[in-house]
């Protein structure tokens, strides 16, 4: 009797969290479960002063799962910034777990100017009237340029556009269940 009402309740607990729109999930190993979102965040260059063009950021946010994780159960690639509540969340974890350390530092994230539009890795549009930008960016004269965030003054991220060629200090991936 005691076994299932046990196993009823964790049963009605799981339905209304999912109903609700809430999901119950893990983040692959080396992620971190912020919200809803997994996120990682490159801290090498707090121990060997290690750099980053854009595309060795997104090359090693695509390779970051173990290989004992299926890769089919995860999609992961630079962040994307697509909703206020995502940066939030980012720059909460990042000032809440890394303030000491990672202030004034500047993380490669996966929006980029392509075929004379800003998009995100995943192919959609950027909104250029977003909250994410310092004022007067991104400027929208580049080929080869892509976006980085940085800490500001009140505890928040802005994103600014460079050159991919642009030598950073870090990244944050983004690990995203398909």
């Amino acid at each position: 009797m005691c076994r299932s009402l046990i196993a009823a309740t964790t049963l009605l607990l799981l339905f209304v969290g999912c109903h609700q729109g809430f999901a119950y999930k893990g983040c692959p190993q080396g992620y971190a479960l912020i919200e809803e979102y997994c996120f990682s965040v490159s801290v090498d260059y707090l121990k060997d002063k290690k750099t980053y063009i854009y595309g060795e950021a997104q090359s090693l946010c695509k390779n970051s799962l173990p290989t004992s994780t299926s890769q089919s159960v995860w999609t992961v690639d630079l962040v994307e910034l697509d909703d206020s509540e995502k940066l939030e969340a980012l720059g909460r974890h990042i000032f809440d777990d890394f303030l000491e350390d990672m202030s004034g530092l500047a993380f490669w994230v996966g929006g980029e100017y392509v075929n004379g539009a800003w998009r995100w890795v995943d192919g959609s549009k950027i909104n250029l009237r977003s909250l994410i930008f310092i004022p007067g960016e991104p400027r929208v004269n580049g080929t080869n340029t892509a976006l980085y965030i940085t800490p500001q003054q009140h505890k928040r991220l802005y994103a600014i556009d460079r050159t991919k060629t642009t030598v950073l200090p870090s990244y944050v991936c983004e690990a995203k269940e398909k």
